[in-house]
């Protein structure tokens, strides 16, 4: 029919504004109950209370949405239509999240004109006007060729209660949109009532005296001189086919009732919490083929001795039905105090509460967990390299037995605790093999602590600004703690240099440290036999290992500026 067109615009008009998808409009929190009502308040405390006979939290009291539209209206019929205009108001409620129930009303005026001729003159009884005298006088017995051209003016009242369908608003990877995707279908009788312009004041009009070849002419051309022929007063009432809903009443101004459908699809976007804007065609199938004010026919047709029957090349026709078409925009308001209501339930994603509780669990109770530590050594089980340390035996980082002396036995079970390695290996009781001393074999070796025979120790090079011991460095301490575990009545000064300002006396001492703590913790040297020193002159970059047997420095100090330590 002529409106495909516009089936076709509205359609491309809702299609290009879809693809500006961003994120739905709404997003509440379910653990608040001043949005409950008191008839589910029993559901929400239930819940609330993490009850095994409650999983899912009531739901909260939502806005109502009224919208005021407004735009194009055209008659799907025989006779092409113009373009129209209608105006509404609606009203409308979520039943879910998917689901919402509208009710509106709409008022249409739509007028529309044919360019072919037309000798279908069954359509109105004025039309017999255009039988007699045509051409010369001929009556209507042998008329040949008489015709008028179509034309309408429909007012129509569309009510409509519809079921909504959101189709955007369940997002698995989004929080919120602020456009919403909907389609309908619904209930929608129409009052209407269809005039036509059959007479120019109250004679006929002159069609034979339309130029020669004037519907020879292009569908535009035709009309818009027809537009300045006809006088546009659509005085005559149009014609019927079924009067049983029509109120029991005819005439010129009297509106008729149909049933119908509607089906149609929206686009809405949100502008603030409150305010949204709307894009939407709707198709109303009427049971009536009259809106357009006659049944098929046109050049070549011709009307039958039955009212509404057609004869076209000698086959019967059944008249089509026609149907309206709207193509709306819409102001759309949420009426409800905030405090107490969320937004339509349109808007919401569910999905974002249960995707913020798997991701940051508020409401969800856990059960408490313990971590095994089965030899009860203080290193829990999957950290644990030693997961059976015999009770009372000290352990390091990972839950393996300390060795101070490095001879194969744990602390706890060495009854020789610092075994020279040149003693080793050791029995086990961790006691080396070592003979006793020719001068005394009798008694104990006397240990003199003031004389060390160590000799000299390397020193530790670092690069750049690191604190971290390198591979070199790692390879060089690993000398030296042979000799200095071979020489156990030594002690040890590890000496930093740096003394220009308070950033070189910190990287100084994180240099000294990071080189003890890689003796004491990656080669089992115990911390006591250490001196600690820092911020001494020398060369900033290295760290040195010297003999510092009968010295009393402390074996640790605090950083001396903490606010510049490095740990890399």
């Amino acid at each position: 029919m002529a409106s495909k067109k516009y089936i076709l615009s509205a359609a491309l008009m809702l299609a290009s504004a879809s693809g500006a998808w961003a994120q739905l409009g709404g997003v509440h929190n379910y653990m608040d109950s001043s949005y409950i009502p008191a008839s589910r308040m029993a559901q929400q405390n239930e819940w609330k209370n993490n009850s095994k006979s409650q999983n899912f939290p009531a739901r909260p009291r939502d806005m109502w949405q009224v919208g005021v539209t407004g735009g194009l209206f055209i008659v799907d019929g025989d006779c092409p239509s113009l373009p129209g205009w209608n105006i509404g108001v609606s009203v409308r409620k979520a039943l879910g999240y998917v689901l919402s129930l509208r009710g509106s009303i709409t008022y249409g005026q739509a007028k529309g004109l044919d360019y072919r001729k037309n000798p279908n003159l069954d359509n109105n009884p004025v039309l017999n006007v255009y039988r007699p005298t045509w051409d010369g006088g001929q009556t209507a017995a042998n008329v040949s060729g008489a015709y008028y051209v179509a034309n309408f003016k429909n007012t129509t009242i569309n009510p409509s209660l519809d079921i909504l369908v959101s189709f955007n608003n369940l997002m698995f990877h989004s929080k919120e949109s602020k456009l919403n995707l909907y389609g309908y279908v619904g209930y929608a009788p129409i009052i209407y009532k269809t005039a036509i312009d059959a007479l120019n004041g109250s004679a006929r009009y002159n069609y034979p005296g339309l130029a020669a070849g004037f519907f020879n002419r292009s569908r535009q051309d035709i009309r818009s001189d027809l537009k300045n022929f006809f006088d546009g007063n659509y005085e005559t009432d149009a014609s019927l086919n079924d009067r049983r809903h029509n109120f029991g009443k005819t005439g010129l101004g009297k509106f008729n009732f149909r049933h119908s459908i509607n089906i149609g699809m929206g686009l809405e976007y949100k502008l603030t919490k409150k305010m949204s804007l709307g894009l939407e065609a709707k198709y109303v199938m009427v049971t009536d083929d009259y809106l357009d004010g006659w049944s098929r026919g046109g050049e070549g047709y011709t009307s039958s001795n039955i009212p509404g029957q057609i004869i076209h090349n000698g086959s019967t026709l059944t008249p089509d039905k026609d149907n309206l078409i709207y193509t709306n925009l819409s102001v759309n308001f949420n009426l409800g105090n905030p405090a107490k209501k969320v937004a339509p339930l349109w808007w919401l994603n569910p999905l974002d509460y249960v995707y913020s509780e798997l991701n940051n669990p508020v409401h969800t109770k856990f059960p408490k967990q313990t971590l095994l530590d089965t030899d009860d050594d203080g290193v829990t089980d999957q950290f644990d390299i030693e997961p059976n340390t015999p009770a009372g035996c000290p352990v390091d980082a990972k839950g393996k037995s300390r060795d101070t002396d490095g001879d194969g036995v744990p602390d706890c079970r060495d009854k020789e605790l610092i075994t020279p390695t040149t003693c080793q290996p050791v029995n086990a009781d961790g006691v080396g093999a070592c003979p006793d001393p020719k001068c005394c074999s009798d008694k104990p070796p006397v240990v003199d602590d003031k004389n060390c025979t160590i000799g000299d120790l390397p020193s530790v090079a670092f690069k750049g600004s690191s604190v971290t011991v390198s591979a070199d460095g790692a390879a060089i301490l690993a000398v030296a703690a042979a000799k200095i575990k071979a020489n156990p009545n030594c002690k040890i000064c590890v000496v930093g240099h740096g003394t220009a300002d308070k950033r070189a006396q910190q990287l100084s001492w994180d240099r000294a440290n990071a080189v003890k703590t890689y003796l004491v913790e990656k080669l089992g040297i115990s911390e006591d036999r250490f001196g600690f020193k820092y911020g001494e002159e020398g060369d900033s970059n290295t760290v040195d290992l010297t003999d510092c047997t009968g010295d009393e420095s402390p074996n640790s100090i605090p950083a001396p500026h903490p606010q510049y330590q490095k740990t890399k």
